[in-house]
């Protein structure tokens, strides 16, 4: 039985692959090599310059096959070889359905209708790479009704995947316009007197015109024919195709931006990643943030979107991400025959073999892939990564809309990049290129950190990925441990430095001592910076375990001692384990003194006068400020001057002396903009927008607080962007605009919780109760200040934060007349504040509250 069944399908099969060869249909195994009969010798690109791509005989490329577009290419997937044997039941076939999910297109759509259908506009491109939705666009914009009322159902659809030459496409017109032949009659008369004759306006939609147009020689006749139809006033066209320029020299008016049609919003591709899975697709909070991982690493392209979603049907979310990381775009599929409409990799292998993308055309195209953020100012950067002279090739690839460019520079989306990397991959000898190309491109930035961050931006991933390779395949590792140390300068790539610091121990069996230690202490820094607290121990304790501290120490010993415990004090500081850290502080100071490193004795005095500072003991951390002030200055490190400049003017902020605290962080803001401090500048700025805050110069306060927001956003400080959002909300409460205060408070308390710094967290909720207290929500202001007293519960020396939250209680309590209560609260603040030592500004706020208090009773007693 299964033999007689195997026998049936192996007989349709060969009946349909004689059907398809009847039919002209071409076996779709296209070779780029020199030996395409489809291209002559003399029109082969080869490589004549010594730079680019050397070792050209090893290079997989040589010989280039596309192969795996189909074994046939049917109507829905190439052109036929033979266009005198389609039909128009077969272009009824390739004319696609409309759409039923189209998710955030409906914009483009309306431009697109607005163009058509304005008096002066006859001509629209919808232009952009494979997959980005172009024939969807059209069909919604032939389905408009002010389109259909304008053509009066005139409408003709020419699915040009089917036509590779003028000849072909005028045949194809004349089956969907259902004109009749007449005897002694060119097909080209009878389109051409058809067009003549109309009295009504009609639209003509080439779709994928890309197949004609670049089809062997056949450009000039296509040319002519599209130049000839757009010269009758009556007709308006609509061409989709790969490539950011409309075909032949007619005004069109393009939809998108300058690289065609966009990919889709975030949040519009999230609602059609939804649509597309139905409903087996189950809605969590993981689920949500799995979409959202996804649909970035397929940058929101909408046919890798479809694919993706339709194997939610069938397996699980979690599931079909794994398969993304492991196999990526063999997974963007859809059915066992691969087409332009079910393979995002098909589409791809369809663009390299209509735009004849082989030798070096192909090689750049691979060696791009290979770059993540592509090639920033390719017109400066691209001879400095490759050499070779290969900007006349860049055109080539544009216009197959295998990459784009973006403000100057050459990118791919992923779902491209992914594909041509794993059937092409770089050459060793190219990534030695890059290599190179990045070790002078860090040790070339600017030491303004300013300056420097915004071109570091644009090159960062491949930076990463080119080191990665190296340091993962063994090759040159000199240029590595610089590149790391040019990173640590910012704050915003700690993650980058992590992962090739790791690699780099994993990988050098044979670094020097030194240089494995100094790694071990960045790396350290760098968690510490990352909130990764444990791993930032394990780290020091596994330089510092190698050390006898009771032994006779080196002077270079004796230095790494004091830096072990000097980034341990820093992970006790970050988690506000003040006296943990001043210990680790002072030990440092110790070893810092041996070693006679006098930078590092004034630093670790700037660091202790902090921690006094967090602690709000102000006469202390003062004293520790001016003392490692006067030790910069004498070793004229004017950065570590600068800094504690700024904190002794954040002491006089919290003693209410303002024009003092102005001018002195005002001038220390200055010079961190000199020496490119973004981050210390920040920091001042948000110090100032809180100044001007407690003169109740709101617009002042605001401004500037914004824009310490923006800067600390640009480095990826997100402690600096929730202090900002704190001032922003304390700001809001004095103008009594409630309702945004709540809503700015509670995405500061997100982003503290997200750095796990539960002190703030719990000031969050401290602020969050006084505003619900001034709302009169008693009750949610009572669950907020209960809330901040628990949290702080775990920091007993926060006696500030934990006065003021149980002063604000009292007041809460004081409101509802729970007299008795409100007393017990203002007793236990002015004790918690008075048990400090150097809150006495407090202290009398509290006998101010009870004396209030006391006014309140007897004047109850007395009604």
């Amino acid at each position: 039985m299964k033999r007689a069944t195997q026998q049936k399908l192996d007989l349709r099969d060969k009946k349909k692959q004689k059907h398809a060869q009847e039919a002209g249909y071409a076996i779709a195994e296209i070779s780029l090599s020199g030996q395409n009969p489809w291209i002559p010798e003399e029109q082969m690109q080869t490589s004549t310059g010594p730079h680019f791509f050397p070792n050209s005989q090893q290079n997989n490329f040589t010989r280039a096959n596309i192969t795996n577009i189909a074994q046939i290419v049917n109507y829905h997937s190439g052109p036929s070889s033979n266009n005198k044997n389609i039909t128009a039941d077969m272009i009824a076939s390739a004319t696609p359905a409309l759409p039923s999910v189209f998710k955030g297109r409906e914009g483009l759509v309306k431009q697109g209708v607005n163009i058509l259908c304005q008096q002066a506009f006859r001509f629209l491109a919808i232009l952009g790479a494979g997959g980005m939705g172009k024939t969807s666009l059209a069909l919604h914009i032939m389905d408009s009704a002010l389109v259909k009322d304008k053509f009066a159902e005139k409408c003709y659809f020419i699915p040009c995947e089917l036509f590779e030459d003028a000849e072909s496409l005028v045949q194809g017109l004349i089956y969907v316009m259902k004109l009749a032949i007449q005897e002694n009659q060119s097909k080209h008369e009878i389109l051409f007197d058809h067009l003549q004759a109309a009295q009504s306006d009609l639209l003509i939609v080439f779709d994928n015109f890309e197949t004609p147009w670049n089809h062997d020689d056949s450009r000039i006749g296509v040319k002519i024919l599209l130049e000839k139809i757009a010269r009758y006033e009556k007709v308006s066209l609509i061409v989709t195709m790969r490539g950011p320029d409309g075909p032949g020299d007619i005004p069109w008016e393009k939809l998108g931006d300058q690289s065609g049609i966009p990919t889709l919003s975030p949040a519009l591709a999230k609602e059609a990643f939804k649509a597309f899975a139905g409903a087996k697709l189950l809605s969590s909070i993981d689920s949500e943030y799995q979409i959202d991982s996804l649909l970035s690493q397929l940058e929101y392209v909408p046919l890798a979107i479809r694919l993706g979603a339709q194997h939610v049907k069938r397996i699980p979310l979690k599931a079909l991400i794994n398969m993304w990381e492991k196999d990526k775009t063999s997974i963007l599929i859809e059915g066992s025959v691969p087409g332009r409409l079910t393979s995002v990799s098909f589409s791809i292998d369809l663009s390299l073999q209509i735009f004849k993308i082989e030798g070096r055309t192909l090689k750049l195209l691979s060696a791009i892939s290979f770059l993540p953020d592509g090639i920033p100012f390719w017109v400066d950067n691209l001879d400095q990564m490759f050499p070779g002279g290969l900007g006349f090739i860049v055109s080539t690839l544009l216009d197959s809309s295998l990459i784009y460019d973006q403000n100057g520079g050459l990118k791919m989306l992923a779902p491209v990049r992914e594909h041509i990397h794993s059937k092409y991959p770089i050459e060793q000898a190219n990534i030695d290129q890059l290599e190179n190309f990045y070790g002078l491109f860090l040790k070339n930035l600017p030491r303004n950190e300013m300056e420097a961050q915004p071109v570091l931006c644009l090159h960062i991933n491949n930076i990463d990925k080119t080191f990665k390779a190296q340091i993962s395949s063994g090759h040159s590792k000199t240029s590595f441990i610089s590149a790391v140390k040019v990173l640590k300068r910012f704050t915003r790539f700690h993650s980058v430095s992590i992962g090739l610091i790791d690699l780099i121990l994993e990988k050098d069996n044979n670094i020097e001592k030194d240089d494995k230690v100094n790694l071990q202490l960045m790396q350290a820094t760098n968690l510490r910076w990352m909130r990764r607290f444990q791993d930032a121990e394990a780290q020091v304790i596994s330089v510092k375990e190698h050390l006898d501290e009771k032994g006779n120490l080196s002077q270079s010993e004796g230095d790494i001692l004091g830096r072990c415990f000097e980034v341990l004090e820093h992970i006790y500081y970050a988690q506000a384990q003040y006296e943990k850290a001043i210990i680790m502080n002072l030990r440092a100071q110790k070893y810092f003194k041996q070693s006679e490193d006098q930078w590092a004795q004034a630093n670790s005095m700037r660091w202790l006068g902090d921690i006094y500072y967090m602690q709000d003991r102000d006469k202390e951390a003062s004293e520790m400020f001016s003392e490692a002030q006067q030790l910069f200055q004498q070793i004229g490190d004017k950065l570590g001057f600068a800094e504690c400049l700024k904190r002794l003017g954040d002491i006089y902020r919290t003693q209410d002396r303002y024009n003092e605290a102005i001018g002195m962080i005002s001038d220390a803001q200055t010079q961190f903009q000199t020496f490119g401090n973004q981050l210390r500048a920040a920091e001042c700025l948000w110090s100032l927008g809180d100044l001007y805050r407690k003169q109740k110069n709101y617009d002042e306060a605001t401004g500037i607080t914004l824009k310490a927001q923006k800067q600390s956003e640009e480095i990826g400080y997100r402690q600096g962007v929730a202090n900002c959002l704190m001032t922003l909300g304390r700001i809001f409460v004095d103008q009594a605009r409630y309702d945004e205060t709540v809503d700015i408070f509670s995405n500061a308390q997100r982003q503290y919780q997200s750095i796990k710094r539960i002190v703030d967290v719990a000031r969050c909720y401290q602020y969050l109760g006084m505003t619900y207290r001034l709302q009169g929500h008693y009750e949610k202001a009572k669950d907020a200040f209960t809330e901040a007293l628990e949290l702080l519960k775990r920091f007993p020396g926060e006696k500030y934060k934990i006065g003021c939250t149980l002063l604000d209680l009292g007041h809460l309590f004081f409101d509802l007349k729970h007299f008795a209560e409100a007393r017990r609260k203002y007793i236990e603040a002015r004790d918690i504040f008075d048990s400090h030592g150097q809150l006495e500004k407090e202290v009398n706020k509290c006998s101010e509250a009870l004396a209030k208090l006391d006014e309140a009773e007897a004047a109850t007693l007395i009604s």
